[in-house]
């Protein structure tokens, strides 16, 4: 009976986990969207090491979970195993004896849900982190040009993805991912904008992206106005990698684009060119809100 008991303990709370997270991996392979992104993405300095680093994140993590458990584990199967002498059919039950497997129950429902939330919040980030990727090197290749590219700039609460020194004017940049439907062609991967708002295939229509770079674009505008003194013009632009982005009519306030060919940066539909003096005090007051290189001792 102990033997029957302690193989429960033990194998029931992994068989139901494993089977809650293969229903969740089942229902998820259900979505047939494909990823926006279609060309090859390059790795920026450090890729591999991050990589490497994360995937040693997670062993140490492993390994310290497995060391929590193991005490109580073993501890369990020596009680069971010193009790082989018990009559178990004349052992009564309380309520108190039910409370031990519906609180472990419960634990490991919660402990489901946080597996399955970090998951798709992971699969998410990357996502994210994928079509950061794929503007951060579009936007690279306008150095060439003699354009100041910044990334991930920290702006108080939030961070703007890239910020572009064109010639006339300075873009805040934000980046956008979305899945694009399972039908192929141009239309599915075609995002229609009206100068408010864009419209996805399907009805999906979303204001929230075009008002946040549009408030980026407004506080860097400040930023900037503060740091160096006189007036700094400002365009926010979505960059909406690997979607088809038709040119939205009249002049509105804020750009979208796929940024594939981030060329129009330095053109001169922005203006007159901004002087020299302004624009390497423009790069000065970026460089100087990014925090300083910290080493974690322990890391080192």
């Amino acid at each position: 009976m102990q033997t029957l008991i302690l193989l429960g303990a033990v194998l029931g709370p992994s068989l139901l986990l494993l089977g809650i997270l293969l229903g969740e991996r089942l229902w998820r392979l259900r979505d047939k969207r494909r990823s926006p992104i279609t060309h090859k993405v390059l790795n920026f300095p450090g890729e591999g090491l991050r990589r490497k680093i994360a995937k040693h994140e997670d062993c140490f993590y492993e390994s310290a979970g497995l060391a929590i458990c193991v005490g109580p584990i073993i501890l369990a199967a020596w009680l069971l195993a010193r009790l082989r002498n018990i009559d178990w059919s004349k052992l009564q039950f309380g309520v108190g004896d039910y409370l031990f497997p519906v609180v472990g129950f419960a634990i490991l429902l919660w402990c489901a849900w946080r597996l399955i939330h970090h998951a798709r919040a992971r699969r998410r980030h990357f996502q994210a982190l994928e079509a950061e990727l794929a503007v951060g090197q579009s936007l690279s290749r306008l150095q060439a040009q003699g354009a100041l590219v910044f990334h991930d700039f920290p702006a108080g609460k939030f961070n703007i993805d890239h910020i572009v020194i064109g010639r006339g004017v300075v873009f805040a940049v934000e980046t956008k991912s979305r899945k694009k439907p399972p039908e192929k062609g141009k239309k599915s991967a075609e995002v229609l904008y009206d100068g408010e708002a864009l419209s996805y295939p399907g009805g999906i229509r979303e204001r929230k992206p075009i008002e946040q770079t549009s408030h980026q674009a407004e506080w860097l505008a400040k930023f900037l106005a503060s740091g160096v003194g006189e007036p700094v013009r400002v365009i926010g632009v979505l960059a909406l990698p690997g979607w088809y982005t038709p040119p939205a009519g009249g002049r509105p306030s804020v750009l979208v684009n796929n940024c594939a060919n981030p060329a129009f940066m330095m053109s001169d539909r922005f203006g007159a060119p901004m002087p020299e003096s302004l624009r390497t005090r423009i790069a000065h007051v970026l460089t100087e809100r990014y925090p300083e290189l910290q080493v974690d001792p322990l890391k080192a």
